[in-house]
């Protein structure tokens, strides 16, 4: 362990492998898109659709997969889901927003207030606690 990395495993709670998911997706698709968006850069529409969609696709996937029908749970754990389901379809509305805008970073900010990058990781941070207080294996 010590000249080697830490091996990352699948976790065994089905909540916290969706929540893996969304951080693999987040921060080896959308963070470089985020930064620059932050750092007030113009960015290749083209080659963000691209990466977006699959983003969005992956992220469908784990919609589907914590949904009502497919996954069964308890009280808490629901919590958690709507929380995971909430932060998804507001990350996806805010790209959403960004590719009508073709990526402006300027306009970006004026129409998504109330719909904010931070707010969205804030959310993240939240989920960090509530699944402690579930016991999962990943937070």
């Amino acid at each position: 362990m010590a000249l080697g990395r830490k091996k990352i495993e699948r976790p065994k709670n089905f909540l916290g492998y969706a929540l893996f998911r969304f951080d693999n997706i987040f921060n080896n698709e959308l963070k470089n898109i985020i930064k620059t968006v932050k750092a007030k850069r113009k960015l290749n529409a083209r080659r963000v659709d691209t990466i977006i969609d699959r983003a969005f696709h992956r992220m469908d996937g784990i919609l589907d997969d914590i949904s009502m029908d497919n996954f069964k749970t308890d009280y808490r754990s629901d919590k958690i889901r709507y929380i995971i389901i909430d932060l998804l379809t507001k990350l996806k509305k805010y790209f959403e927003i960004a590719r009508e805008y073709d990526y402006d970073p300027l306009k970006i900010e004026g129409n998504t207030q109330e719909l904010s990058l931070d707010m969205i990781l804030e959310i993240r941070q939240s989920l960090k606690t509530k699944m402690k207080d579930i016991e999962s294996d990943y937070l």
